[in-house]
Order: structure tokens, then C-alpha cells, then sequence
């Protein structure tokens, strides 16, 4: 007898799916809002002329970078429990480790907009009286957040897929709930299916909207 899809098994744990996709999309949210602000004074420090911020935003950036989230989340969480006895929540830790490894990408596609502006325009601001941090601020900024937001947006659907390793500490999110659901109905092929899928198209609609978004931004300027 040939494998048989069973669509009931997708109806029974339809809160489950929910449960777990708004989950997911809390964290994927919570950690790009704190890396976002995070990578850019990262990318501050790095570019500072003061020695000890450009050394700390240089060695945060390699640290991170080269960090893989599985170790992070594992040390986190179970590691300075068992070092110092402090039981830090699961949300917590995961918000931390993806905010943390994600600002250090997020650090460099930042200097990478900031150092395309020309140093003609900073001069010129300046010279009609602009301080630097306002310069920053009117002048370098918007234009170097335009330059690098289908980076953003990249780094955004990254951190959206890493959130399915979040389980590891206890993290209900949506690969959580499936496997919940897998291993009390058995049917793996017709649960993962429904994963891959939501994956899939949650990607492609975020993709079209930061393409949308760029195109919106580019006739602005």
C-alpha cells in the first residue's frame, strides 16, 4: 500500500503551527530590532578615531563573526548556569545570542554604507556649519541605510531560518512545536512538509517587500 497524505493531521495541530510561527516571528523581530541599533554603534566604535572603541568594535566584529550560534546558545545557556547558578530564561538567551552574532554582520554591511558616501558631501555639510554628529545623522546615515538595506533585509531572512535551532534551550518556536506534534502523531513527512512550506513562503513575501521597499526609497532619493 502506497504512502497516503494525511491533510487531518495538519488540522489537528493547526494551533500548534500558529503557536509556534508567532513565536518565531517575535524573535526573528526582537533580535534584527536589537542588532539593527546594535551594529550600528558596533560600526561606530569600529570607525572611531579613538584607539580603545576601534580595538573593542574590531574584536566584537571577529569574536561574533566567527561564533556559530549552536556553541553560543548552548554556552549561554547551560554554561553560566553551571558557572555562576544564574538560570537565564530561554527567550532571553536566544534574544541575546541572535542580536549579539547578528549586529557583528550587521556592524560591517554598516561601515560598508557609511564609508560609499563620498567625503565630498561630508566636507560640504561641514562647511555650511554642520557638526559631525549631525552630519552623521542628515547626511551619511539615510544615504548609507539606503545603500545597505537589501543587505538588511538579507540578514533579516538569515535570522529569521537561524530561529529554528532556538529549541535547543527550550524555545517553543514553530520547528519546536513540529516536532512536538511529530512525535505524538507519527506522521513526519506531512508536519515538515507544512514547516518547509511556511518557511518558503514567509522568505519569499519578505524578500518582495524589502525589493519593494528598495524600489520605494530609490525614487525618494
Amino acid at each position: 500500500m502506497g504512502f497516503r497524505f494525511d491533510w487531518l493531521v495538519l488540522s489537528k495541530y493547526s494551533s500548534w503551527f500558529v503557536a509556534g510561527a508567532w513565536m518565531t516571528f517575535k524573535m526573528a523581530l526582537g533580535g534584527i530590532a536589537i542588532a539593527l541599533v546594535g551594529g550600528l554603534l558596533i560600526a561606530l566604535m569600529r570607525m572611531s578615531r579613538f584607539k580603545p572603541l576601534s580595538a573593542f568594535g574590531d574584536a566584537y566584529i571577529q569574536f561574533f563573526r566567527g561564533m556559530p550560534l549552536f556553541v553560543f546558545l548552548i554556552w549561554l545557556y547551560y554554561g553560566v548556569a553551571m558557572l555562576t547558578g544564574v538560570n537565564i530564561p530561554a527567550v532571553t538567551t536566544a534574544l541575546v545570542c541572535l542580536s549579539m552574532l547578528h549586529s557583528s554582520y550587521l556592524a560591517e554591511t554598516y561601515r560598508a554604507g557609511i564609508e560609499s558616501v563620498t567625503k565630498g558631501q561630508r566636507e560640504a555639510a561641514l562647511s555650511v556649519g554642520l557638526k559631525p554628529s549631525q552630519v552623521m545623522r542628515y547626511i551619511v546615515l539615510p544615504q548609507a541605510i539606503r545603500t545597505v538595506l537589501p543587505a538588511i533585509g538579507n540578514e533579516f531572512m538569515v535570522m529569521f531560518k537561524s530561529t529554528t535551532i532556538l529549541g535547543l534551550v527550550g524555545v517553543e518556536e514553530l520547528v519546536k512545536k513540529i516536532q512536538f506534534a511529530t512525535a505524538l502523531s507519527y506522521r513526519p513527512f506531512e508536519l515538515y512538509s507544512i514547516l518547509a512550506l511556511i518557511f518558503v513562503v514567509t522568505v519569499t513575501v519578505l524578500s518582495r517587500m524589502v525589493k519593494l521597499l528598495e524600489r520605494r526609497l530609490t525614487y525618494v532619493r
